[in-house]
């Protein structure tokens, strides 16, 4: 990719770069090298380390009690001898939160950082959550925090997490659900005249498009669609956007929250995914519940097998 140019170069970067990122190996390319680099110890980004975030460690704090009253919860937590995975662990901070855990994670400079600190026999994977590298039904209890939007196709590790899960197993899926289109593309950081008149218009329109009247207007006819072939008691396909991170202009400008996403995933299409497949939604157990639901986890337990 070229350097980043500031000023009147950015529009001339901006057509570049769709074009490029049309292509999804290019896309899937890029998003592989970012991961692999930013929890390298001297990139300024400081993932993982809390380097740059004085928020971070009580992040981590509030993580732990989150996975750990899920685990009280499904009962995991007195099972000692069950097995849970934790998908995207980055550099495994919560790998003490049960004896049977394990974690994948993409990035292979994290999974070696890892195991370089706490030793080789950290239960520690690099591996796609896409093609998780488990026989099926392999665990009691899978979750995941802040990383199923970093994944070019979600319906394809929601089709694995299914996979490797046991009949009677638990999972918690958090995402950050509906990431934005005009965050991945840094709308908000970018200088209307580095824009074109589209993106303009983008940029001013964002504080209606954040307005939550306005954005459950937009979820709606989603939502109802997934209802109704819930009716058809088909399996349910996992309804998502595709996003296109500006990894030049991240890299450049410095990251925000969710601005490194590739999709975008509506909770209500996890939820519908999961039932449709004979899952009991334990965290929106009614129909009200699941058409309202916006930034909390989706807590399941899969049923038996039809």
């Amino acid at each position: 990719m070229k350097k980043l140019i500031v000023g009147d170069k950015y529009s001339k970067i901006n057509r570049i770069h769709e074009k490029v990122m049309d292509n999804n190996h290019v896309s899937a390319a890029f998003n592989y090298r970012f991961y692999d680099t930013v929890y390298n110890t001297d990139h300024p980004f400081g993932y993982g380390d809390g380097r740059n975030d004085p928020g971070w460690h009580k992040r981590i704090c509030e993580l732990t009690n989150k996975t750990r009253s899920w685990l009280i919860a499904v009962g995991l937590a007195e099972k000692l001898s069950s097995s849970v995975l934790e998908v995207g662990c980055g550099l495994a901070y919560l790998k003490d939160i049960h004896p049977g855990w394990h974690g994948i994670e993409y990035s292979r400079s994290a999974v070696e950082g890892v195991k370089a600190k706490y030793g080789k026999d950290v239960k520690i994977y690099e591996a796609d959550v896409q093609r998780l590298p488990f026989p099926n039904q392999s665990f009691d209890g899978i979750y995941s925090w802040a990383t199923l939007e970093h994944v070019p196709d979600p319906h394809k590790a929601f089709i694995e997490i299914d996979r490797v899960l046991k009949e009677g197993g638990y999972a918690l899926i958090a995402p950050a659900w509906n990431c934005r289109s005009w965050t991945v593309r840094k709308l908000p950081q970018l200088p209307y005249a580095s824009l074109t008149f589209w993106e303009k218009v983008q940029k001013y329109s964002v504080g209606l498009r954040e307005n939550i009247c306005f954005r459950a207007i937009l979820c709606l006819p989603g939502r109802i669609y997934d209802e109704l072939r819930l009716l058809t008691r088909k399996q349910v396909s996992l309804r998502f956007k595709t996003l296109y991170p500006r990894w030049d202009i991240i890299e450049k400008m410095g990251h925000v929250t969710d601005d490194d996403a590739v999709a975008a995933i509506d909770p209500h299409s996890a939820i519908t995914f999961f039932k449709s497949r004979n899952y009991e939604i334990l965290s929106h157990p009614t129909w009200f519940s699941r058409m309202m639901a916006r930034h909390e986890p989706v807590i399941v337990r899969k049923g038996l097998s039809l």
